[in-house]
């Protein structure tokens, strides 16, 4: 696993964290948010906040995706435990269905109007918690996503969507009560500076968001 810096079409700035195993997108979303919520910055000072997330995490669920040795990923509500552990605020699982995403998204991040300067640093100051999205696969299975940011592009809103496989962000448009639909492919519009990571295949995977991992206080 490793940061990945990312830069959007909307010049916002994203700190990205890869998973290393296929079954990891949760242990990743989840030291997303906590350097998100505590504003930290990786590196060699915040190793021992990265280390004591994954010791939370295999202490509480008496696993390690990082090692590959739960192929069945990680549910919702496990997430939730962990979170709350971790000295980042109350958090809950919620199974919201299609049409209920968009709004959770929205009233958990918040939404920045598209700007530049002085208006640009009081969205990042105004902003609310990242949120933990699922999205169902349209083939098979499922992947936890981090979204941190809500952009007003004239009316349209687009969540940045930080993705732990290929540790980019995807713009994903997004309107209260409508269904989100993910999908994920090579970004188009951003710049990473980082490690290895896993690539998607040339045909996009699609998919719907359906539930969230969410900050309620």
């Amino acid at each position: 696993m490793g940061w990945f810096s990312r830069f959007t079409r909307f010049g916002d700035a994203h700190m990205v964290y890869g998973q290393e195993r296929d079954n990891s997108c949760g242990l990743a979303s989840i030291m997303m948010v906590v350097f998100k919520i505590n504003k930290l910055k990786p590196g060699a000072q915040a190793l021992h906040t990265e280390n004591a997330v994954i010791k939370t995490f295999t202490d509480t669920l008496g696993y390690a995706p990082q090692v590959g040795t739960n192929q069945a990923g990680t549910t919702g509500s496990e997430l939730v435990k962990v979170l709350n552990k971790l000295n980042v605020g109350k958090w809950e699982y919620h199974v919201c269905g299609d049409a209920g995403v968009a709004g959770k998204i929205i009233d958990s991040v918040g939404t920045d109007i598209f700007s530049f300067g002085s208006a640009a640093i009081a969205n990042a100051i105004g902003r609310g918690a990242p949120i933990i999205c699922g999205t169902d696969w349209d083939v098979a299975g499922g992947h936890w996503v981090v979204v941190d940011t809500v952009n007003n592009f004239f009316g349209s809103l687009y969540a940045s969507v930080n993705d732990p496989w290929d540790a980019d962000v995807h713009i994903t448009p997004i309107k209260r009560g409508s269904t989100v639909r993910y999908i994920a492919e090579k970004a188009k519009t951003s710049w990473d500076a980082g490690g290895l990571r896993h690539e998607y295949a040339a045909k996009p995977s699609g998919g719907k968001m359906s539930d969230v991992v969410v900050k309620v206080g």
